[in-house]
């Protein structure tokens, strides 16, 4: 049995309590967007086998035990973090009877020797990093672009937007008309005259910059030639040409050259999506 380690804390109320003080604490992700569920294809979370585990070990005043909703890299899923001594340990795709037995045969390792230990190979080849104080576990350089900027870092921005609403430029009596009567070598790809989309980012990249120009958020003319710019460009080059690639190039200039947004708030936004911190819309 391990040794008990219990601080004096007084209540609000004047009473004085004995509180267990854990060597760690073990979170399990079992019923957040992804993990768990299997209508979504993912593997179940045997949350039974967590809390009989966790009683039959006797771990409650050791390393307790949290079994709940969503723990944030909801990339990966069935996700469970432990906090050992002060160390963080994440581990993703828990997805067996075996690994969760693993997981806390690991435990009790470390506990047994009252020290901190290495993952066993079973455990290692699921741990990531996902606290921003944390190396990569395989040492490989990490590479994290997202920067909290705070909700006020740009208030500027509120003028620019408010001054944009209703700026002159492109006719804006018919613009969803300007916008797909585009001609030459801006001309939009079509079949049997219906616009053609490849994928659905493509209409929502089409659908986006139509919107912000019904709302004069932007000059028109400005994004056709950005537009024909980049096509020029790309058909100049030695890679395959994509007309929405040059699209979404020329649309992300205007909004960043009338300051709707940034490059970072761009990469930022792109980097949400990138890792699962926002869900595909269709």
């Amino acid at each position: 049995m391990y040794d008990r380690n219990r601080n004096l804390v007084t209540r609000v109320d004047g009473v004085l309590v004995n509180v267990a003080r854990a060597r760690g604490q073990l979170f399990v992700c079992a019923s957040a967007c992804c993990c768990g569920r299997t209508e979504d294809g993912f593997a179940p979370v045997p949350v039974d086998l967590y809390h009989e585990e966790w009683e039959r070990r006797r771990l409650r005043n050791f390393v307790h035990l949290t079994i709940g909703g969503c723990l944030g890299p909801c990339a990966l899923a069935n996700v469970a973090l432990l906090l050992f001594d002060g160390r963080t340990l994440w581990f993703h795709s828990v997805n067996s009877e075996t690994l969760i037995l693993d997981l806390y045969d690991y435990i009790e390792a470390m506990l047994d020797a009252d020290d901190y230990l290495a993952p066993p190979l079973s455990l290692a080849q699921l741990q990531f990093t996902a606290s921003a104080w944390q190396d990569r576990p395989d040492g490989e350089p990490l590479d994290d672009r997202r920067r909290w900027r705070g909700r006020d870092a740009r208030p500027e921005l509120m003028d620019a937007c408010a001054v944009s609403h209703g700026a002159n430029g492109a006719d804006a009596s018919d613009p969803g008309r300007i916008v797909a009567d585009m001609q030459g070598a801006a001309a939009m790809p079509r079949k049997n005259g219906e616009l053609v989309f490849q994928a659905p980012w493509e209409g929502r990249a089409f659908g986006m910059a139509a919107a912000l120009h019904e709302d004069q958020l932007y000059d028109w003319d400005d994004f056709r030639r950005g537009l024909i710019g980049r096509i020029a460009s790309a058909e100049a080059g030695d890679e395959p040409f994509d007309y929405y690639k040059c699209w979404l190039g020329a649309f992300e200039s205007v909004l960043t050259g009338r300051g709707i947004l940034t490059d970072d708030e761009i990469v930022e936004r792109t980097s949400e999506f990138e890792f699962g911190e926002r869900d595909d819309v269709f």
